[in-house]
């Protein structure tokens, strides 16, 4: 197959079977792998809808510069949309942002603006961010805001895609699905997906995933680490009509989660997809049959914060040991020790 551009092969994202959390007989649980989307994460679909329902309602400038706020994903998604399209565009972050993050949005050639506070380290920022963007508006012409926090066209991409191909693949394998698990942020997946999945069946359970600090569903606000899911506030996205409960899990637990993932499965996660998987696992008391997790990004962006030892233990997180796997030099400058190195890996 030949596609137009690079935006055409958006959405239709692969499920797989967890094999190493689905040995009972009571449950499998399967996961549905959005960092398959060209910008490696469930972003890229708001990204590409929001753009192509603004410009069939002339929305945009002859000339546009699309100002998004981002934790990184949905701002590397609208900078492939906009490089495909011919827009300037702006990417504001802030500080918690991960490094690799910041590099994809540079190759992409977003302008990047980045939101710092020393006073509030590890705090979420996605209101600074808001603010900056709404002053910027002010005094910029020709400027369009997606707001994915609040833009309906937002949950509508994930009705009409990721929520319709759960649905296809309900009904192609005739699986009974007891839940859906979906990371909630700004709140436009779970709240497009559960519109979708309640309108296929309404016995499916739809579960969204947090943070612990995070406050959609209620709690104490406290900072975390998870880059993408939980927010301080509400987003005028998220629509609880049609979700059935919510769970929080904390840095560690999904962090190990994806740990554990990569070695077992060769699935390399995103934080906000290793606390789903976590979720999934530690619900299944309370759940029967088939679940499916919705992971929204790959691990490659994390590599210098959740899949670095060093800057687990500077942010007081340690691992369980069967999750660290350390390089071992082998020093040729001397006398090799092939015995030792024989020992260490027998």
């Amino acid at each position: 197959m030949i596609h137009e551009n690079l935006l055409a092969t958006v959405g239709n994202t692969p499920v797989v079977r967890i094999a190493t959390l689905s040995q009972s007989p009571d449950w499998t649980i399967f996961a549905k792998l959005e960092f398959f989307n060209p910008g490696r994460s469930v972003k890229d679909r708001i990204a590409l809808n929001i753009i192509e329902r603004a410009e069939e309602r002339g929305e945009l400038a002859s000339d546009p510069l699309v100002i998004e706020s981002s934790s990184g994903n949905t701002g590397i998604g609208l900078s492939i949309a906009c490089r495909v399209k011919g827009y300037r565009n702006i990417v504001v972050v802030d500080q918690n942002c991960p490094v690799e993050k910041l590099k994809i949005l540079q190759a992409l050639g977003a302008t990047i603006l980045m939101v710092r506070s020393d006073q509030d380290k590890g705090a979420d920022l996605t209101q600074s961010r808001i603010r900056l963007i709404d002053e910027l508006r002010r005094r910029i012409d020709g400027v369009f805001i997606p707001n994915q926090y609040e833009n309906p066209d937002a949950p509508d991409a994930h009705y009409r895609g990721t929520g319709e191909e759960i649905v296809q693949w309900i009904e192609t394998h005739g699986l009974p699905v007891d839940a859906v698990l979906v990371s909630v942020g700004t709140g436009g997946t779970i709240t497009g997906v559960s519109r979708r999945i309640k309108a296929h069946n309404p016995a499916i359970r739809v579960i969204g995933v947090e943070p612990v600090g995070s406050t959609l569903f209620g709690g104490v606000k406290g900072p975390y680490l998870q880059q993408g899911p939980g927010n301080y506030f509400i987003p005028k996205n998220l629509d609880r009509t049609h979700i059935d409960g919510a769970v929080k899990v904390g840095d560690r637990d999904a962090f190990s989660m994806c740990r554990r993932m990569a070695q077992k499965e060769g699935l390399l996660l995103g934080g906000s997809a290793g606390a789903v998987l976590h979720a999934a696992r530690h619900q299944l008391e309370n759940l029967r049959g088939n679940v499916l997790c919705v992971l929204p990004d790959s691990g490659e962006k994390y590599l210098d914060t959740i899949y670095s030892d060093m800057w687990l233990a500077d942010n007081g997180i340690e691992l369980d040991s069967d999750l660290v796997n350390s390089v071992h030099v082998v020093n040729l400058d001397g006398n090799v020790d092939y015995e030792s190195i024989a020992d260490l890996i027998r």
